[in-house]
C-alpha cells in the first residue's frame, strides 16, 4: 500500500509534469509571433502571424514508463499589453489508483515594452481530498504584496526560503508570458528566470536543444520536424531536503514545439524527460484557436 508520504511525492511528482508541461507553453503563440515576422512574406508566415496573438489551447496526455498517469490542458493568451495563461491537470491510470489528484492555475499580468509584470496568480490542487490553495498579488510594478498558502507550509524536512523570496520573482505561468515576450524580441529558446510559486524559490533554465524529426505514433495528432527548448531547475528553497527519487534522477527535460498545421502557431507538440525509473512522455492531441472547437487529427 501506498503511504501518505508517497501520495504526496506522487502528487508532487505530477505537480512537476504539470509545471513542465505549462512551461513549454512559453514558445507557443510568442514564437509563432517570432517566426511570423522574420518570414513574413511568406504566405503561411503570414497566417501564423495572424494567429498568433489569438487565445490557443492545447490538450495532452502524459505517459509514465508506458502507462498513462495524466491529462493537461493550457491555455495562453499573449495579445498587445496583456497576457493570461491558465492549465488544468488530472492524474490518469495507474496513477491515480494511488492517489487522486488535480490541479488548476491561472495568472494574468501586463506585458511592458522590456519586461513582464505579473499582477495576479492562483494556484488550486486537490491530492485526494486536501486542496492545497496558493494566492499571489503583485503591485503595479510586479512586486508581491500579498503571498498566501493554504495549509501553511510544513518546514519539517523542506530547505529554508531565501530573505526576499518574493523579490524579483516571476510566478511559474508568468515566466511563460516572459519566454513569449523573449522570442518575439527575436531571442533563441534560452534563458534564465528567478521563479517563487508561493511555496518554494528556484531559478529555472531554458537552452535550445537543436530540431528532431518527430515520428508518427498512436499517442500523437503531430508528427514532423520540431524544434527542442529544454528545460532545467535550480532549486534555492522550500524543497525537500530528501528529493522525490523522480524528480531527483530527471534528466533532459525537452519540449518539442512545432505547428500541428499550416496556419496554426507553434506549440508544444511533445514533452521529453528521462529519469532513473523510466521515461515521461507527453503527447499533443488536440488544439484550438480563439475558441473554436478542438481539433483532433
Amino acid at each position: 500500500m501506498m503511504t501518505p508520504s508517497c501520495r504526496k511525492r506522487f502528487g508532487s511528482f505530477a505537480t512537476v509534469l504539470l509545471s513542465t508541461a505549462l512551461l513549454s507553453t512559453a514558445a507557443s503563440n510568442a514564437a509563432a509571433s517570432n517566426a511570423a515576422a522574420s518570414n513574413a512574406t511568406a504566405s503561411n508566415a503570414t497566417a501564423a502571424e495572424a494567429t498568433a496573438t489569438k487565445p490557443v489551447t492545447a490538450t495532452y496526455e502524459v505517459y509514465f514508463g508506458g502507462f498513462h498517469v495524466l491529462n493537461a490542458e493550457a491555455t495562453l493568451e499573449n495579445g498587445g499589453e496583456r497576457y493570461r495563461v491558465t492549465a488544468a491537470a488530472e492524474t490518469q491510470g495507474f496513477l491515480s489508483w494511488f492517489t487522486s489528484w488535480k490541479g488548476e492555475t491561472e495568472s494574468v499580468g501586463r506585458v511592458d515594452p522590456d519586461r513582464i509584470v505579473p499582477q495576479w496568480h492562483d494556484n488550486r490542487g486537490t491530492l485526494d481530498d486536501l486542496e492545497r490553495i496558493v494566492t499571489l498579488r503583485y503591485d503595479d510594478e510586479g512586486n508581491i504584496i500579498e503571498s498566501e498558502a493554504v495549509p501553511e507550509q510544513d518546514w519539517e524536512g523542506r530547505h529554508p526560503l531565501p530573505e526576499d523570496a518574493g523579490k524579483g520573482t516571476l510566478d511559474p505561468l508568468s515566466v511563460i508570458a516572459g519566454i513569449a515576450q523573449l522570442l518575439q524580441n527575436g531571442g533563441a529558446c534560452e534563458g534564465r528566470f528567478a521563479v517563487f510559486d508561493g511555496r518554494k524559490r528556484y531559478d529555472l533554465k531554458v537552452a535550445d536543444a537543436g530540431t528532431k524529426t518527430l515520428e508518427p505514433n498512436s499517442y500523437s495528432i503531430f508528427d514532423g520536424v520540431a524544434r527542442g527548448c529544454q528545460v532545467d531547475y535550480e532549486m534555492l528553497g522550500g524543497h525537500r531536503i530528501e528529493r522525490n527519487k523522480y524528480a531527483a534522477t530527471a534528466r533532459e527535460r525537452i519540449i518539442w514545439v512545432a505547428r500541428p498545421a499550416a496556419d496554426a502557431p507553434l506549440i508544444p507538440v511533445r514533452l521529453q524527460i528521462e529519469t532513473g525509473y523510466g521515461t515521461v512522455m507527453g503527447h499533443l492531441t488536440g488544439y484550438s484557436l480563439d475558441g473554436q472547437p478542438p481539433l483532433t487529427d
